[in-house]
């Protein structure tokens, strides 16, 4: 009778000790896990707002989001009307290649603008070749950009590394070694010109 009341007494202690050891465990893990999540300067920083109104019409400005440089493009009823008229040159018109050129918000009428709003473009400013970062010729034709650019050049960014083209809408140009248009992120408009980004 005692051994089975030692035995007993044995399994309480037991079962006792690896509960308070499960929540010393617990209790351990929780400030652990803690310290893996992110901090608030970096959640803050995963969204960047903008206002677009600050952008002059013709102008591109280069913002920051999540350390990556964004185009942020104001384009002009001129620079719009480059839009049209030379789908044939492009690898991917419809920017269907790969989720990062496309966007929930696209339709079919501003599919080929790639922004929600017409005039604003906002595009990572990474060339999906290699990363550089190309330049803005938004005009079209030699006549302001000289040899970087093909006799039809329709406006848009010269790349100068490696000589990837793409239009004024950011999508590339056939004979370009970049793979597809410039990336889309998330955004969205939180009024009439301020957008927040990711």
């Amino acid at each position: 009778m005692t051994d089975q009341v030692d035995q007993s007494r044995r399994n309480m202690l037991f079962g006792a000790a690896g509960l308070l050891g499960g929540v010393a465990a617990a209790a351990a893990a929780v400030p652990f896990v803690g310290s893996m999540l992110p901090a608030a300067d970096t959640l803050a920083a995963a969204k960047t707002e903008f206002d677009v109104s600050t952008v002059e019409e013709g102008q591109l400005v280069v913002i920051q989001w999540q350390g990556k440089p964004v185009f942020v493009t104001h384009r002009s009823k001129a620079l719009l009307n480059e839009v049209d008229g030379h789908d044939d040159m492009l690898k991917d018109p419809n920017s269907e290649a790969i989720e990062e050129v496309s966007a929930e918000w696209m339709t079919p009428e501003n599919r080929k603008y790639r922004s929600i709003k017409p005039e604003y473009l906002i595009v990572v400013a990474s060339c999906t070749h290699l990363g550089c970062i190309p330049m803005y010729k938004p005009t079209k034709g030699r006549k302001d950009w000289g040899d970087s650019v093909p006799e039809d050049w329709p406006g848009g960014w010269h790349c100068p590394c490696h000589g990837s083209l793409y239009d004024i809408s950011a999508r590339v140009i056939k004979g370009s070694p970049a793979p597809h248009n410039l990336h889309l992120m998330p955004y969205k408009y939180t009024s009439g010109t301020t957008v927040v980004i990711g």
